[in-house]
């Protein structure tokens, strides 16, 4: 197996890892909130917490940004009920994004001045034809059909 097709595999795996965690404080300063409010959110069942051998709570990544949706949406005004709903509604619509990169993603390359991201196949066009989408470091972002890479 060449090391392009390693390398996707791994980028897939991680994509779809729930074992990268974080502690409670990590999450909290990450997000500027307190460990306090961490625990009450999980009380009340708006975030979840995997409990580690040594009994400390350890978030995932996925956590971490439903977190992060929770404590900008009450940053805005919204009360904390509100801000989980739609948190959970993002997170509904994050874990198909998910889903649809750890099945596409095909490969990806540095280019020049930022990155492109093979999609793979799209439906009813040439199969030898790829949807590309271009990263640019500038934040510029864009998607291309191109050949698929041999």
């Amino acid at each position: 197996m060449n090391s392009s097709s390693n390398h996707a595999n791994t980028l897939k795996k991680i994509i779809d890892s729930d074992s990268l965690l974080l502690s409670i404080g990590d999450v909290a300063n990450a997000i500027d909130v307190s460990t306090r409010q961490l625990r009450y959110w999980e009380k009340k069942g708006y975030i979840k917490s995997k409990i580690s051998k040594s009994g400390q709570r350890k978030y995932t990544y996925f956590t971490l940004l439903q977190a992060g949706d929770i404590a900008g949406y009450i940053n805005e005004g919204y009360t904390l009920a509100s801000a989980a709903e739609k948190t959970a509604n993002n997170a509904r619509i994050m874990k198909r994004l998910r889903q649809f990169l750890q099945t596409r993603f095909d490969n990806g390359y540095e280019i020049e001045g930022g990155y492109e991201i093979d999609l793979g196949e799209i439906k009813d066009v040439d199969a030898e034809q790829h949807l590309h989408i271009d990263l640019m470091e500038d934040g510029e972002s864009f998607f291309q059909i191109k050949k698929k890479d041999k």
